[in-house]
């Protein structure tokens, strides 16, 4: 491997622009074949754990999911230990969220790094089978998935198969339940599963579902071990992480950055400045609404941002220029129009919340309108077949309170960003 290779920073963005700080890169476009992955990174196979030594690594480093939810990886593990030999493993890479594409750059860079994660993690478990879980409409990534793993059958202790979600299933094809639902053949929805993924999923086999970034990060881990690992980041989260950076003008760049990087810093070596913007959407649509001036001092780690109040959700950093209420209101909108009709909370309150919202506006803005929206928010919070509208409700909700002065201006007709 060559020495520079083994440079603490940048990692999946290896061989990227690189800002000066040496804190954030951006993640190159072009894919990297097998024979290039073996020259970077060295073969996987002395590296494949036991499930022992896998548990070890993972809880002195505490790899956190990087798919939404943040679950450390080896609480996760614990409860499939006694299934070795029965799990159905899947690299999560069906990026449901509208703001995201961290997951598909990363697979088309590093499929070999993604594959590398799934056959460590499905050798310690003696996994039966896997599964690479892909959006339907992402037919060049399937591609480039099929190409790799036929580059690398000697490399893949199990049975690895690519699949895609049901067509049409849009923000919640990401979900777990949807994922099962759609290996399964039952239409790719969010179920109701009468016992948990970890004791019935895919074919009625114990299902391990792990984010394609999360897996990436363990075939780094396990190769170059614990020290390398968190010579980069904070004493409480350690590691780099890959965030979707939007601009005002909806360009998209996708970055990796050092654990706990103020995204002031992110913004900056993208050559973005504060004065540009009025606020941002953080953690993507199941996260925040957040001035401009707050969010520049906020930093990206999931530690820090959770004592805030935040969380980095799927690693989405959306920036605006316009009025938040408005694009607020257009998320809103979107998550509406995304339900898959299965709940009520879900196709008739997120609707009605949706149009609660745009009576916010200049001029429509009241007292009675600001209420009803908080009404709708404790009618439908808990009550979905999937998370999808506790989501809505989290922004809904937290945007009350943060931009309560711009809606009483509202209410008098102005607008403070127009």
């Amino acid at each position: 491997m060559p020495d520079d290779s083994k440079q603490s920073f940048p990692r999946l963005a290896y061989g990227g622009w690189t800002s000066a700080s040496r804190t954030v890169a951006v993640m190159p476009a072009a894919t990297i074949s097998f024979s290039e992955h073996l020259s970077i990174f060295g073969n996987p196979e002395p590296y494949f754990p036991s499930i022992h030594h896998l548990k070890r690594l993972l809880d002195e480093n505490e790899l956190h999911g990087r798919g939404g939810a943040a679950f450390p990886l080896s609480q996760k593990l614990r409860g499939y230990e006694r299934h070795i030999g029965e799990v159905v493993l899947i690299a999560n890479g069906c990026e449901g969220e509208h703001l995201s594409h961290k997951d598909e750059m990363l697979i088309n860079r590093h499929p070999h790094l993604v594959l590398d994660g799934l056959a460590i993690l499905g050798s310690a478990l003696r996994a039966k089978a896997g599964y690479v879980h892909l959006k339907a409409s992402k037919t060049s990534l399937q591609s480039v998935v099929k190409k790799a793993l036929a580059e690398r059958t000697p490399l893949n202790p199990f049975k690895i198969e690519v699949s895609t979600s049901a067509p049409g299933i849009g923000y919640v094809a990401g979900a777990e339940t949807a994922v099962i639902s759609a290996i399964n053949r039952q239409g790719g929805r969010p179920i109701y599963l009468p016992e948990r993924p970890i004791v019935r999923g895919v074919k009625k086999q114990p299902t391990l579902i792990a984010n394609v970034e999360t897996l990436a990060h363990l075939a780094l881990l396990a190769r170059f071990g614990s020290r390398w690992f968190s010579s980069v980041g904070i004493a409480e989260d350690s590691g780099t992480r890959l965030l979707t950076t939007t601009l005002p003008d909806g360009s998209y760049t996708v970055v990796e950055v050092a654990a706990g990087t103020q995204f002031g810093e992110v913004f900056a070596a993208l050559g973005v400045e504060l004065g540009q913007v009025s606020c941002g959407l953080l953690g993507g649509y199941f996260g925040q609404m957040v001035d401009a001036e707050k969010l520049w001092s906020l930093r990206a780690s999931q530690a820090f941002l959770k004592k805030s109040g935040f969380s980095l959700g799927a690693g989405v950093v959306a920036l605006a220029s316009g009025c938040p209420i408005d694009e607020i209101a257009a998320v809103l909108k979107y998550l509406a129009g995304q339900t898959s009709g299965q709940c009520g909370p879900c196709y008739l309150g997120l609707p009605e919340l949706a149009r609660a919202w745009t009576d916010l506006r200049p001029g429509g803005a009241s007292s009675k309108s600001i209420s009803r929206v908080s009404e709708l928010c404790d009618e439908i919070v808990g009550r979905g077949a999937c998370a999808m509208p506790d989501g809505a409700v989290l922004l809904a909700r937290s945007s009350l309170s943060r931009f309560r002065a711009e809606m009483l201006l509202h209410q008098s007709g102005r607008c403070g960003y127009k």
